[in-house]
């Protein structure tokens, strides 16, 4: 009897419980599948439409099976789960961008296009590499019973020194210009790695030669020291890239840790496709079965594409500051622009326009213009020795620096031979702002511009030191002009005139 009631009392609370999920469960069909599935998500957002109207009343089981049958198909249609699929990979690697049309942003703004190319450089990167990597255990005696591992580890040992050295040195000379030519820098890394990856990969080839098997180990030095380069390069650039398209593409740069976040995503399972790829690269290149013709036709496709993608990849990249190159041209184009409508329409190409012409190897340059030297941010020992002021002109120069915050003057190669090559020098003070440097950048190119007019014919000191003060004095009051429009043109063409920074040589003058 007392076994009986412990089954009763284990069977009432199962029943209760049966019954208030049936209960639910009639509920639940009796409201419109609208009703239902903002019940079952909590009172969320999230809402799904089907096509029963929501007035319906269900009283049969059979009717209850049947829509929630549909509705668990809708649920799991392949439509939604795809939807799903897409929001995963564009939270994982693409940028949060806060609009409805972020696609036709990402694809407008090049962001895209750019990670396609980067990310297609970086597999060529990778499939090289691991033919290198080949060539070095090869070289340093894996497989061969003659070789010991005190050797090898030797090598790598004086290899990796190599390299480190090369880092610090590298940083210590560079890093301050890293920022002003950011494009350049990048694609020297880019040539550079590739580089130290053919440097590797001819290395082995001289242990068959008696007379240069010595010149094996420094020729993975050689090429490490350039991978140190390239290390060095691409990590001091990589982070104005990521800022650049936080700008262009979340209009801040707090989305700068997200697009780091995003790219280095990208960058793993791009390096997953490449160690399948290498590995069944260097299977087939290592069976014996492929000619050195091959081999060396398909290293050279992967390195010219590599070489490639980096270049148009950066093409992309429209940077809205200024640096030497960039400010020099549009100076230019501002001035013959001037002249020639006489400052009616005013010419000045926008960031874009410029990415696509501007150099990315450290090449010399040709003039446009036969103008003089312009030496910025000189010190105040060469301006005093190479101008052609005298102790007393230069005080009411120097009287100048609190106005504009720079002195600017004509030299010569030297105080005693003024026929020498004219050129212009620059210091600047302490509290020269950027937009100040583009002012006296714009300011020596009007100097240049005027001294260019001038006659070449002989004169003796005190002509040639009038004709430079009327030219000076002449530039000064052109500069007054010009300036505000210059400013407004490069302004509406998209430049940041307050993030401008060009090469210099770093001295400032301060005085009481």
């Amino acid at each position: 009897m007392q076994h009986h009631h412990r089954q009763w009392r284990r069977l009432v609370p199962i029943t209760l419980i049966l019954i208030i999920c049936y209960q639910d469960c009639h509920a639940l069909a009796s409201s419109s599948p609208k009703q239902v599935i903002s019940r079952r998500n909590d009172g969320r957002s999230k809402s799904f439409s089907f096509d029963e109207p929501n007035n319906k009343r269900v009283d049969n089981d059979s009717e209850v099976k049947f829509q929630l049958s549909q509705v668990g198909r809708d649920l799991i249609r392949p439509s939604v789960a795809l939807g799903h699929v897409q929001a995963a990979i564009r939270s994982t690697f693409l940028p949060s961008i806060p609009s409805s049309s972020s696609s036709n942003i990402l694809r407008s703004s090049g962001y895209l296009q750019y990670i396609l190319l980067d990310n297609i450089q970086d597999l060529c990167t990778s499939l090289r590499s691991v033919l290198a990597t080949q060539r070095i255990l090869e070289g340093v005696g894996v497989g061969r019973a003659d070789a010991t591992a005190l050797s090898a580890t030797l090598n790598f040992l004086i290899r990796d020194g190599c390299g480190m050295l090369a880092s610090l040195l590298f940083t210590s000379y560079a890093a301050s210009s890293f920022r002003r030519n950011v494009k350049r820098w990048k694609y020297f890394a880019d040539v550079m790695v590739d580089i130290g990856i053919t440097l590797e990969i001819v290395a082995p080839c001289v242990l068959s030669s008696p007379a240069l098997k010595g010149w094996f180990l420094p020729l993975i030095c050689l090429a490490n020291v350039c991978k140190a380069l390239c290390g060095v390069a691409a990590g001091a650039c990589s982070g104005a890239f990521q800022l650049y398209w936080s700008n262009n593409l979340i209009g801040t740069q707090d989305g700068i840790s997200e697009i780091s976040a995003k790219n280095g995503a990208q960058r793993t399972v791009m390096g997953g496709v490449g160690l399948v790829m290498a590995g069944l690269l260097a299977k087939c290149l290592g069976s014996g079965h492929v000619s050195m013709v091959v081999w060396v036709g398909l290293y050279c496709a992967l390195t010219s594409v590599h070489l490639v993608a980096n270049w148009w990849s950066l093409k992309l990249v429209a940077l809205d500051w200024l640096n030497s190159w960039r400010l020099h041209f549009i100076v230019d184009q501002f001035l013959r622009s001037v002249n020639e409508t006489n400052t009616d329409h005013v010419v000045v190409s926008n960031p874009m326009e410029l990415s696509r012409i501007e150099p990315l190897l450290f090449l010399p340059e040709l003039k446009r213009r036969k103008l003089c030297p312009i030496e910025m941010g000189v010190s105040f020992n060469r301006f005093a020795r190479m101008s052609h002021h005298t102790s007393t002109s230069l005080q009411s120069v120097l009287s100048q620096k609190q106005k504009q915050n720079y002195i600017l003057s004509v030299g010569h190669a030297c105080r005693k031979r003024v026929k020498q090559k004219r050129r212009v020098l620059v210091a600047f003070s302490p509290e020269c702002s950027n937009k100040d440097v583009a002012k006296a950048y714009l300011h020596a190119c009007i100097v240049g511009h005027e001294l260019a007019s001038t006659s070449k014919e002989q004169r003796n000191d005190v002509e040639e030191i009038e004709i430079v003060k009327e030219v000076e004095v002449k530039a000064e009051n052109k500069l007054t002009q010009l300036f505000p429009l210059f400013e407004m043109s490069a302004s509406n063409a998209g430049w940041n005139l307050d993030r401008t920074e060009i090469s210099n040589q770093g001295y400032e003058i301060c005085y009481e």
